[in-house]
C-alpha cells in the first residue's frame, strides 16, 4: 500500500523584520497511511483529487486566523524593543553621518570622542538585535506551534478526505527545483484555509481579501 507523505514547511512571515527572526518550521508530520478509497469529499471542497496537489503555507500566517491573531498580540508584545533599537539606529546614523560632515571641522580629540561613541553605539545595537532575535524566535516558537501541530493535522485529514496522494509545499519545492509547472487547479492553498477557519472559528477575525496576494 503506498503511503502519504505531507511536506509541511511553514517559512513565517513574522513581522519583526527589525529583528531578521525566522522561527523554527514544524517538524513535518510522520508519513501516514491513505484513507479507505470510498472516502467522500466533503461538499464545497474544491482541492484536487486522487493526483498530487500544491499549497502554499507562507499564505496561512495572514489566511489562516488563529495564527494571523497571535502573531498580531506577539507583534504588539514586541513593539516596545522594536521601537527601541529603531531609536538606536537613528541615534548611531545621526552620529555617523555628523562624523562625516564635521568630522574635519573640530578638533581630533572630539573627532575621536565621536568615533568611540559610534563604536560603542554600534556594539550595543548590534547585541540587541542579537538578545531580540533569539528572544524572537522562541516567542515565536512558543506562541505559533500550538497552531502549527493543528494545522499539520488538519491538512493530513483535508488530504484523505479528498484522496489527495501527495501535497507538494510550494516554497519548499520550488527552492529544491522539483517544481517546474502547476496546473491552478492542483493549489489547494484557498480551500484548505477557508475549511481549517470554518472548523476554528476565531471570534472578531475577519477573512482576508479575495484574491489576496499569497507570499
Amino acid at each position: 500500500m503506498k503511503r502519504l507523505i505531507i511536506a509541511f514547511a511553514i517559512t513565517s512571515v513574522f513581522s519583526l523584520v527589525v529583528f531578521a527572526q525566522t522561527p523554527t518550521p514544524p517538524a513535518r508530520p510522520a508519513a501516514i497511511s491513505p484513507a479507505p478509497a470510498s472516502t467522500s469529499a466533503p461538499a464545497g471542497g474544491t482541492g484536487a483529487d486522487g493526483k498530487l496537489a500544491y499549497i502554499n503555507t507562507t499564505a496561512f500566517y495572514q489566511g489562516i486566523n488563529e495564527l494571523k491573531v497571535k502573531l498580531e498580540v506577539l507583534n504588539t508584545e514586541f513593539e516596545p524593543k522594536k521601537k527601541e533599537v529603531q531609536a538606536l539606529e537613528d541615534e548611531l546614523s545621526n552620529l555617523k553621518n555628523k562624523v562625516q560632515a564635521q568630522g574635519q571641522t573640530v578638533s581630533v580629540q572630539v573627532r575621536t570622542q565621536w568615533v568611540e561613541e559610534a563604536t560603542e553605539k554600534e556594539r550595543i545595537l548590534t547585541r540587541k538585535k542579537e538578545d531580540y532575535n533569539a528572544l524572537g524566535q522562541r516567542r515565536a516558537q512558543e506562541v505559533t506551534q500550538p497552531v502549527n501541530d493543528k494545522i499539520g493535522k488538519s491538512l493530513e485529514t483535508y488530504c484523505q478526505q479528498r484522496n489527495i496522494v501527495m501535497l507538494l509545499e510550494g516554497a519548499a519545492a520550488q527552492q529544491a527545483g522539483i517544481l517546474l509547472y502547476f496546473a491552478q487547479a492542483a493549489d489547494v492553498t484557498e480551500d484548505f484555509m477557508k475549511e481549517y477557519n470554518k472548523a476554528n472559528p476565531v471570534p472578531g477575525a475577519t477573512a482576508p481579501p479575495a484574491g489576496a496576494k499569497k507570499n
